[in-house]
């Protein structure tokens, strides 16, 4: 407790507590047991120091109904915040009961109380590499195809048809905090253990959202290819000489695109191919009526990254 309080400044007034945090591990029952004993390390640590704590915002995510094991268990949207959990043997798999489940423990008799905050695939900026994001790897891919193809060529979408058509609830950033932020200044509208789900506030789907895409790129993006196509990851390893050249030639950091998690990308481009909206009713009832157009989240981010040198500008 001690070293808490020399490394973190202030941590004495600490009043709200947001934990995002996660650590990857090779097995389920290894990821359930490292990312609870991750949020139990720190809530303890935090509320053992820090006396003025009220809230406690738990961010988890789309797994919590399911989405991952989908050929498993049934997927039924609009997804809402008081379904049950998904049936053993899957539910042992997920983390995030077991996260929820600690939190609720450790907030009775405390003076704190906890919201979890459910976002569906988040589209974001962050400075370097990221392991769960949905844009830096569209980024990283469309700058290449151009680089490849030429600006104005068409980019098949790198999913399937079914895929192309289905429907989901992309969170951008910016939403998805505006949201933990007002969750957590509200908490007379939110009772201890309550959930709402995060989204930009439209259902959409990538025929949507891909051509949008492409267009800041100046790319034509289009349906998928009949047959089989080159996966993301494929494109971008097989034309690594030409991203070493737009790295030189526009000062770009190095190092991104060789730590890109591609299995993320191509999970929810290209293995989420079926319906998941989410329904996001219960985050209205309590006076959130932030949302942004899904296309324009990402070109914001797309900004970002040009900012930060991650790609280059192509304005």
């Amino acid at each position: 407790m001690e070293q808490l309080k020399t490394k973190v400044e202030d941590i004495m007034l600490v009043d709200i507590v947001f934990f995002c945090a996660y650590i990857q591990a090779s097995d389920y029952a290894s990821l359930r047991k490292i990312n609870t004993d991750l949020l139990r390390t720190a809530i303890k640590a935090t509320s053992a120091v820090a006396p003025n704590l009220e809230v406690v915002i738990l961010q988890t995510g789309g797994k919590g109904y399911g989405l991952e094991f989908q050929d498993k268990v049934r997927v039924q949207p609009p997804l809402h915040e008081d379904l049950p959990r998904i049936p053993e043997p899957w539910r042992s798999k997920i983390f995030y009961y077991d996260q929820y489940d600690l939190l609720m423990e450790l907030s009775k008799g405390s003076k704190w109380t906890f919201s979890e905050i459910r976002p569906d695939g988040i589209v974001g900026f962050a400075p370097s590499s990221n392991a769960m994001n949905m844009a830096h790897g569209i980024a990283f891919y469309l700058t290449l195809y151009r680089e490849a193809h030429g600006v104005g060529a068409s980019v098949p979408f790198p999913g399937t048809r079914q895929g192309y058509y289905s429907t989901h609830s992309d969170t951008f950033q910016d939403i998805l905090s505006q949201l933990e932020i007002y969750v957590a200044l509200h908490r007379e509208k939110c009772v201890n253990g309550s959930s709402f789900n995060a989204a930009d506030g439209q259902t959409v789907s990538w025929a949507q959202v891909w051509p949008g895409l492409c267009a800041y790129f100046g790319l034509v993006g289009c349906e998928p290819q009949n047959g089989s196509q080159t996966s993301m990851e494929d494109f971008v390893n097989g034309h690594m000489d030409q991203w070493k050249r737009l790295v030189e030639v526009h000062g770009l950091k190095s190092d991104t695109v060789e730590n890109q998690n591609w299995g993320h990308t191509h999970f929810m481009l290209v293995d989420f191919d079926f319906n998941r909206d989410y329904s996001l009713e219960k985050a209205r009832s309590i006076g959130f009526t932030e949302r942004i157009d899904t296309v324009e989240g990402y070109k914001i981010v797309f900004d970002r990254m040009v900012t930060a040198k991650l790609i280059p500008s192509f304005r």
